[in-house]
């Protein structure tokens, strides 16, 4: 997936779903030390505005597509041979007719991040996907992509089950506090039935199409690096807590490779 990459971990907001969190893991211990936090990156969030469009409909609106276009080719880095990464309209506005829903962080002239995403469905039931998310730099640490991925989520929630394609492990925590269930990441060895998803799933999923598949890992090689090279993917909150078990897994992939994300309720 073409998910937005963050230079710090340090501002990264987080919106449960339930009224209480858990507690237990490490994970959750940590959702829990930064309750304060997590409360004014939502508020912030939400002061921002997610607006939705059905993504077939936004395909057909230029100011839509060129707002994509340009938040996306600020945000990504460049291909192994040093070319900027880019998705021009006429691409996005072919990636938009090929999904359901488009989220947006701000009005149509001055957005300041977005997320596609569409259900697929299979013989082991639908999956929610997200098929591109980015936020402009100077935007982040203010909790929009929780807002957005949450947004998502409620619109496909009765689907059991969640995924992405990620090559950032920040992305990848945005996605596993949101939404909840049992998440499979990195070396989590998938169940058959979630392996054959997958294969099902292939054809119609922008991120997996014409790639490699690794089931045992879920990573993927894509065959280019949308991480920009002044990118982090260190582990550094804003107070002292142990990374969730997957983080070195995902932090330390070749910039080819991606990890794949599912989340099962």
């Amino acid at each position: 997936m073409d998910l937005f990459s963050q230079s710090h971990f340090a501002g990264v907001g987080a919106i449960q779903s339930q009224d209480s969190l858990p507690t237990g893991t490490p994970e959750d211990i940590l959702l829990q030390s930064e309750l304060g936090a997590v409360l004014t990156d939502a508020a912030e969030a939400s002061a921002a505005g997610i607006q939705a469009y059905a993504a077939p409909i936004a395909a057909t609106n230029p100011q839509l597509v060129k707002l994509v276009s340009h938040i996306f080719n600020e945000s990504f880095g460049y291909r192994p041979d040093g070319r900027p990464y880019r998705l021009g309209p006429k691409s996005v506005s072919e990636r938009l007719q090929e999904t359901d829903h488009l989220f947006v962080a701000g009005d149509e002239q001055s957005g300041v991040g977005y997320l596609f995403g569409k259900e697929i469905t299979s013989s082991q039931g639908r999956i929610a996907w997200i098929e591109s998310m980015a936020v402009l730099p100077l935007y982040r640490r203010r909790g929009i992509a929780t807002a957005m991925v949450k947004r998502f989520w409620q619109a496909t929630k009765n689907a059991p089950r969640f995924g992405c394609a990620t090559p950032n492990p920040i992305a990848a925590l945005i996605v596993s506090r949101v939404v909840p269930g049992k998440l499979y990441v990195g070396q989590s060895d998938p169940p058959h039935h979630l392996r054959r998803l997958l294969k099902e799933i292939k054809q119609n999923c922008f991120d997996l199409r014409g790639c490699s598949i690794d089931e045992r890992t879920l990573t993927i090689k894509t065959g280019f690096s949308p991480l920009s090279r002044s990118d982090e993917r260190d582990w550094s909150p804003r107070t002292p807590q142990a990374p969730p078990h997957w983080w070195a897994w995902i932090q330390h992939l070749p910039n080819e490779f991606e990890a794949l994300l599912l989340i099962e309720s």
